[in-house]
């Protein structure tokens, strides 16, 4: 009796339901900011690569340099947040305490500047790194995990489902297109 009271508490109809895109997503709070964010995460996010593939007239092949990589916001603590989700680090306690900061003034500032919570922003930014990976990459999906910093497979698998509604793998197939191996390097 007991064990099916602790199931039917943990079962969640919502999951089981068409649910609109904006719910499917993790719930931090809801809070959307009233004005047009100052740092899109689009415009501040640091890819995880140095050089992109371009093509010669002469049709030889040939690496850049990414212009304006990791350009800085001249906000420092968003971009020491910036560098932190870039090394694959995603601890947000730790790092407002580095500042002398509680977890809601770095959720405060972040969703300030990014117009995402904090929790929202870090999610997004591990979500970015995950595609390119497996978009650009043959590494491993447990790489893919660890240098995305999502953490481990499984961590990754229910952060794929939770977002995309399909595994590492589908993914990645989903994503990969002619040429891309290599695209960038």
């Amino acid at each position: 009796m007991a064990r099916e009271r602790l199931y039917m508490r943990r079962w969640n109809y919502e999951r089981d339901q068409e649910v609109p895109e904006e719910k499917r997503r993790r719930r931090t709070g809801g809070r959307t900011l009233a004005v047009r964010p100052q740092f899109p995460l689009d415009e501040i996010y640091i890819t995880l690569f140095f050089e992109r593939r371009v093509y010669a007239p002469d049709g030889t092949i040939h690496y850049e340099p990414i212009p304006q990589r990791a350009a800085d916001t001249g906000v420092e603590l968003l971009d020491d947040l910036r560098r932190m989700l870039s090394e694959g680090k995603s601890n947000l306690k730790t790092f407002g305490e580095g500042y002398g900061l509680t977890p809601s003034d770095v959720n405060g500032l972040v969703l300030a500047l990014t117009g995402m919570e904090a929790i929202t922003f870090r999610i997004a930014w591990q979500m970015r790194r995950v595609d390119e990976l497996l978009r650009y990459t043959d590494l491993s999906i447990e790489e893919v995990a660890r240098q995305s910093g999502v953490g481990s497979t499984t961590n990754l698998f229910y952060a794929c489902h939770r977002d995309f509604h399909c595994s590492p793998s589908q993914r990645r197939r989903h994503l990969r297109q002619a040429n891309d191996l290599g695209r960038y390097r």
